[in-house]
């Protein structure tokens, strides 16, 4: 399948962009290179404008990483640098409309300083260029300014105190950030509801028949049932007296106190409205004292108190944000009081706990959050380790417990608001929840959990941590079971467990490759066939995306049995849901790394173990890359090379191939007859004489010389078949590559020819190619023919003209020497004509292509110019053979075109037809497709007399250059 091309596209406009700036720091923006670089900009620019979009190209930078609309690019270290440049100079991204103009664009460019300039200057140029320009926008990060009082307050703090009165503001920053003043008010708050008498606490804290509340100075408030006593207040029940420190009585019967050294526990108490004691997992816990139930488990609040208790801390939460001021402390006591007394001595716990933090260090939040976050895990935690609910159900409570206090953490919303908005990435508060739950898990119950069913609960960052340390503690076996164990809960019946095991999967697909390779394999096969059979449609999209991701991830660490069953599975989703298939292969990232693929096994020598399945499920895109390879080699053992990976793709490949030359593109079609006419010989003469009689010229010529470079055992019969079809002009290239093949299937066709029976179109040129093509067929069935050629006679002269006479003695020197050497004395040909003649072809070449004719180095360059063109042009020919040459040109010529040409030799000319081919630098190649025959014979003895210097006939086309060099003439 493609890839997306507005996708591509995109890409591609980044890229250019980048090139465009480079070069406009190098030379400068009123360069021809700069202005080219800047069309290729705006084009790829176009071209990446999504259909029908209003918003257009965003074009975002955070950091050393660009965004594109929203999605990462990964970048060279070129891109890199341009995404420092724009984060460095407070530009969070560039938006492109659809409306942008080619000068709003070179405006845009412009702005941007050719030599070193400080980032704020990058700004303010920007802003003056874009003065009224609509279809480009720059967007700024902007950040929030704070009171240089506050610099010692948490950011909640700060918030808070900026929203209240200056009357206001140093009373609530310690409310907020001093658990201690937390704890007078809710003191406070329990002095206010007093229910029962005053009593005196003194010395050592003994209580009369009243609970005995907190003391302050020497007295104490009571409250019924029990009380919390400090700095000397005692502990109390009905109509008893207790001695000891300040702790509370407690109205649950089963709750009993572990009597400690020194302290005597005269009653306990019974009944009464009162809540008691509860001191969470790790605590700290008063000397000597310690609730529990009979069971030896300590007392918690229910679950109804503990959202009673983040409630509270939420309104108060309101209230330091502004609404009530200082005055709504008392509301925030009333609320306090009204608590259960369980749930009163469960806040004072946590609070004590955050006290005596913050003598050691400052809290790195507002304490509010971490007051509430504190108990809701502690809670949570308490519930799970005592198996009252499972690691499912916890989750659930976190979630409830997140939306009870989200209006306290409010407080510090629009910091993070506006730190999403700048491109900074901020946790989640229900991911820290998650996070810090975990933590307080011991290790035991984390691996408990993750081996369960109930694994998709746990956050994939929590897993990643746990199985990263088992890898680096060697435990390989048990992190592969847990991984095992978390995918599979992609399979779950509870939508939720699917949708969270496949979030997770794509936040883990790099664990999974790291671990174990084979892991990404099992990991898509649970999310590939739940593709397949997925209704919910959210659920679905969370699938869709984790396949994906796996999918990329094999292709980034090169795990092709993993790519493979990606591939696969892909095409089972395919036959159920077309739609859904269609748009994920292209974002899988295995097809745009192919290439990458197909050079690392051509390279190596070896395929790579299962590279070859993957190539067989993408038989387009891997005959695409195999194709052009194929053609570019120069050598025959690369060719062989690639030739035998495309076969081992298999009939997939061959039939994409097929397909192609059947009725694909023209410029497809050529691309891929060589590597099949390597591979299926038979299907090319099938399909090729009715397709190529429609191609342009240049298409012709190049796909002839990719069948009869590709050594197949049959190119020859191939090339037979289209001779009649192509142009005229390609014709010579034919025929000769006919006698390169030398096979002897062709000496029929050949000796037509050379008898005068010619295609429609061609003219004597092409007999002396085919005489040329039969002296490299070794068969004494053309002898006859040659010598009649070679020894025609007529009354006054001979039948035949002198070049054509000189190619066939050429041609019996190889066939027949001894009449050649007899009949030479008394032909009239002169040995200087007989120098020139055709090269060996050697069977066993390790070259793709060889050279025809030896190529003659001049000692001064051959004027020719060109008398078909608009504009003409000016050639000075360096290096030249009966074939062709090598010329310097005043202009640069497209490979393929016709050129007349006129050589000046003094007062005289000559005139040839040639075609131009690619070369180097400023020198191109051509070969000559047709001259007159004695014009020919001229340009022979011209090139015969400069043999004192030659470049040697190597194996190599003759557009293939080659450093010249002296050497002697040999015939």
């Amino acid at each position: 399948m493609k890839i997306d091309p507005h996708a591509t596209s995109a890409r591609a406009f980044v890229r250019s962009l980048n090139i465009l700036l480079k070069f406009a720091r190098l030379y400068g923006y009123d360069h021809v290179r700069t202005i080219e670089h800047l069309d290729i900009a705006w084009r790829e620019l176009q071209a990446a404008m999504p259909p029908a979009s209003e918003s257009g190209l965003l074009l975002g930078a955070t950091g050393s990483q660009l965004l594109l609309d929203g999605v990462p690019l990964e970048g060279a270290p070129a891109e890199r640098q341009f995404a420092l440049l724009l984060s460095t100079a407070g530009i969070a991204s560039v938006q492109f409309f659809p409306d942008v103009t080619h000068e709003e664009l070179r405006r845009f460019a412009r702005a941007f300083p050719t030599s070193k300039a400080k980032p704020a200057e990058l700004v303010l140029q920007l802003k003056s260029a874009l003065v009224g320009v609509r279809g480009v926008r720059i967007n700024e990060i902007c950040f929030i300014a704070t009171d240089a009082r506050l610099k010692d307050a948490n950011i909640a703090a700060q918030l808070a105190v900026a929203s209240l009165g200056d009357a206001s503001q140093d009373q609530f920053k310690q409310w907020l950030n001093d658990p201690k003043k937390l704890l007078e008010l809710i003191a406070a708050a329990q002095g206010s509801h007093v229910d029962g008498g005053t009593a005196n606490a003194i010395g050592s804290g003994s209580g009369s028949s009243g609970a005995v509340g907190p003391r302050t100075g020497g007295t104490s408030f009571g409250t019924r049932g029990a009380g919390f006593g400090t700095g000397g207040a005692g502990f109390g029940t009905r109509g008893t007296t207790a001695t000891g420190p300040g702790v509370p009585g407690t109205g649950n019967p089963d709750v009993e106190f572990a009597i400690g050294p020194g302290n005597e526990l005269l009653s306990s108490s019974q009944g009464g409205d009162a809540g008691g004691y509860w001191i969470p997992a790790g605590a700290a816990v008063p000397e000597g004292l310690v609730p529990s139930y009979s069971d030896g488990r300590t007392v918690a609040p229910s679950e109804a108190e503990m959202f009673r208790i983040l409630g509270a801390l939420t309104s108060f939460g309101q209230i330091a944000s502004g609404q009530g001021g200082i005055a709504g402390a008392g509301t925030f006591q009333q609320q306090i009081a009204q608590l259960p007394g369980t749930a009163q001595a469960t806040l004072r716990q946590a609070i004590a706990g955050l006290a005596a933090q913050t003598t050691q260090a400052k809290p790195d939040e507002t304490m509010l959050v971490q007051l509430a976050e504190h108990l809701a895990i502690r809670f949570a935690l308490e519930q799970f380790e005592h198996g009252d609910v499972k690691v499912s159900a916890v989750r659930q409570m976190l979630d409830r417990m997140n939306q009870e206090i989200e209006s306290l953490r409010n407080i510090l919303g629009s910091h993070e608001n506006k730190m999403t908005d700048a491109g900074i990435l901020v946790e989640s508060h229900r991911e820290i929840l998650d996070r810090q739950f975990w933590a307080a898990v011991p290790d035991s119950g984390k691996q408990t959990v993750l081996l369960s069913e109930d694994a998709w609960c746990i956050p994939p960052r929590n897993v990643q941590s746990y199985v990263a340390g088992l890898l680096e503690k060697g435990n390989v076996a048990e992190a592969i079971e847990i991984l095992q164990n978390y995918a599979s809960c992609a399979d779950s019946e509870e939508a939720e467990a699917r949708k969270k095991a496949a979030v997770g999967l794509s936040e883990l697909a790099e664990l999974y490759s790291k671990a174990d390779p084979k892991l990404l394999g099992e990991a898509l096969r649970h999310v590939g066939l739940r593709l397949s059979v997925e209704q919910d449609a959210e659920v679905q999209g969370m699938v869709s995306a984790a396949f994906v991701r796996l999918s990329q991830e094999a292709a980034s660490s090169r795990s092709f049995s993993a790519m493979e069953q990606a591939l696969e599975l892909l095409d089972g989703v395919e036959t159920q849901r077309p739609g859904i298939a269609h748009s994920l292969r292209g974002k899988m990232g295995i097809e745009e790394r192919v290439p990458d693929f197909v050079d690392e096994a051509l390279r190596a020598r070896q395929v790579a173990a299962g590279l070859t399945g993957v190539l067989r499920l993408l038989p387009q895109a891997a005959m695409e890359q195999l194709s052009t390879r194929f053609n570019r080699c120069s050598q025959r053992e690369d060719a062989e090379h690639i030739a035998n990976l495309a076969g081992d793709l298999g009939e997939e490949g061959l039939q994409y191939l097929r397909s192609a030359l059947r009725g694909g593109p023209v410029a497809e079609a050529v691309e891929m007859a060589g590597l099949l006419s390597k591979l299926d010989p038979q299907a090319v003469e099938v399909f090729l004489p009715g397709r190529i009689r429609d191609f342009s010229r240049s298409a012709q010529d190049r796909i002839v010389r990719q069948v009869s470079g590709s050594g197949a055992t049959g190119r020859c019969r191939i090339l037979l078949d289209i001779l009649d079809y192509v142009d005229p002009l390609v014709m010579p290239l034919i025929i000769d590559e006919i006698g390169v093949s030398a096979d002897r299937e062709a000496l029929g066709r050949l000796l037509t020819i050379v008898d005068g029976d010619l295609p429609i179109g061609s003219g004597q040129y092409l007999r002396v190619k085919a005489v040329e093509a039969l002296g490299r067929i070794p068969a004494t069935e053309s002898v006859a023919a040659l010598k009649r050629i070679a020894g025609g006679k007529k009354v006054f002269g001979w039948t035949h003209s002198q070049e054509l006479r000189i190619t066939a003695l050429q041609a019996l020197e190889k066939l027949d020497l001894a009449w050649a050497q007899e009949f030479l004395p008394k032909s009239g040909i002169e040995n200087e004509d007989l120098a020139l003649a055709p090269l060996t072809i050697l069977a066993n070449s390790k070259f793709v292509r060889q050279r025809r004719h030896t190529r003659v180095r001049l000692r001064k360059p051959l004027t020719a110019v060109s008398t078909n063109l608009k504009e003409n042009c000016r050639l000075e020919i360096k290096t030249a053979s009966l074939a062709g040459g090598v010329a310097t040109i005043n202009r640069h010529l497209a490979p393929g075109t016709q050129v007349q040409l006129k050589l000046q030799l003094g007062l005289r000319s000559l005139q040839a037809t040639a075609l131009m081919r690619d070369y180097r630098a400023q020198d191109m190649a051509f070969e000559i497709v047709d001259m007159n025959l004695d014009e020919r014979t001229k340009y022979r003895r011209l090139l015969a007399g400069k043999l004192t210097r030659l470049v040697p006939a190597i194996e190599e086309d003759v557009a293939t250059s080659a450093p010249p060099v002296n050497a002697a003439v040999a015939r």
